[in-house]
């Protein structure tokens, strides 16, 4: 190991394994940072817990591993030996969930001694399935988002369409995941956060940033979509050509599992709001064809690869009530097809909004809050919003919008 002044580089030879033990402090909880040869370049993550090991293998001759004092501290790093076998073997159907590996490094984290190392290996494995693995650039580029400097652009010529952003803010420690993305944009825009209650803080952090922002507050009936519809129905939204509707998705377990709805919802920030240029890209989209009426992020456009099933698509219950509600937009029930945005997080024309209104709901439409997780209305409604561009014109169009490219080279 050689020491510098903020960085700690772990010698090596290539083909060779090492045994890694450190104590660390993750950066973006629960994954630390290792940098491949430059520690100014993008980091790679790594699930960790507080106590760690891990079992490291250089592939290319010449790659150099580094990673930060402040978050590691080690406490042994030396050759694999045949005893330390067992605790790959320990690992069992994790292994491929939680491993990094690339053309230069394999970093095998070994997270099996202990509850909360399981409980961030399960909580890898959810991600993966939603392709979000270790290895998988989606998950790196997302997690790389808040160390990665977005250059603004100059404040330019308006944007022939008038903007709404509205944000669902339950969780008033969220703020700044929709602040340090909507502080860059330079399209004029107007934001409307919706919250469950009069928060006086929070509106005061809000409007720090956006003086003309409008706060509205609403009972806690049907999550963000519930407060979406009554906003629509209360014509906050009627002055505009395109929406952005966004919340502040964060999953209700707690401790390492909780990682899953950070990765949710970052990685649709991103597609939707990810940086200047990628909004003006999107909205030009919208300015220079008609027949695009919906676009959302990439990667939670169901049904795809790794979401395609029965349970993964419809849920449990929605079926019903989705093609109920799409029947009595004049939709067949037998020629609905599902095609929509988890996590109802998109950019959409108003117009194609206003199509819901012969179905008269509102926030009282909406079942009490009891942690329902499929079955109602709202989990219906999130279905119904992609079937909106085919009930308008069978040849408008949803597409869909990703950040990636702009993040790691």
């Amino acid at each position: 190991m050689k020491n510098g002044e903020a960085f700690i580089e772990l010698n090596g030879r290539s083909g060779l394994d090492y045994y890694l033990r450190a104590e660390c402090h993750a950066a973006t909880p629960p994954f630390i940072r290792v940098w491949k040869n430059d520690p100014a370049s993008p980091p790679v993550f790594i699930p960790a817990v507080a106590e760690s090991e891990f079992r490291v293998t250089i592939k290319s001759p010449g790659t150099r591993l580094f990673v930060s004092r402040e978050e590691i501290s080690i406490e042994e790093y030396r050759c694999w030996r045949l005893p330390d076998v067992w605790k790959l073997a320990r690992l069992r159907r994790f292994k491929k969930y939680t491993r990094y590996d690339d053309a230069d490094v394999r970093i095998q984290p070994l997270l099996h001694g202990s509850e909360e190392g399981l409980g961030v290996a399960r909580a890898v494995r959810s991600a993966a399935q939603w392709g979000f693995g270790t290895s998988m650039r989606s998950l790196q580029r997302t997690l790389s988002y808040e160390f990665t400097n977005h250059t603004e652009s100059a404040k330019g010529v308006a944007s022939a369409l008038s903007i709404a952003i509205v944000v669902d803010l339950y969780y008033d420690e969220l703020w700044p995941d929709f602040e340090s993305r909507l502080s860059r944009l330079s399209l004029p825009f107007t934001l409307i956060v919706t919250t469950v209650k009069t928060r006086p803080l929070l509106a005061d952090r809000i409007r720090a940033s956006f003086p003309d922002a409008k706060i509205v507050n609403y009972p806690n009936r049907g999550r963000d979509v519930g407060r979406f519809i009554q906003i629509l129905r209360d014509k906050h939204l009627d002055k505009f050509d395109l929406v952005c509707k966004v919340h502040g998705k964060k999953s209700a377990t707690l401790g390492p599992q909780a990682v899953f709805g950070d990765i949710w919802r970052r990685s649709m920030l991103n597609d939707l709001l990810g940086s200047d240029r990628h909004v003006k890209t999107i909205v030009d989209r919208f300015a220079a064809e008609p027949s695009v009426g919906l676009i959302g992020p990439a990667r939670f456009r169901l049904p795809n690869e790794y979401r395609h099933s029965y349970v993964d698509t419809w849920g449990r219950g929605n079926e019903l009530i989705t093609k109920e509600l799409a029947a009595k937009l004049g939709y067949p029930r037998e020629e609905f097809i599902l095609d929509f945005f988890a996590g109802t997080m998109f950019w959409i024309r108003k117009d194609l909004l206003d199509l819901l209104k012969p179905l008269d709901l509102s926030l009282d439409s909406f079942p009490d809050e009891e942690g329902q997780t499929d079955g109602t209305l709202q989990h219906a409604l999130e279905r119904l919003f992609g079937a909106l561009p085919g009930l308008a014109n069978p040849k408008m169009k949803t597409e869909e919008a990703t950040l990636s490219t702009e993040l790691l080279p």
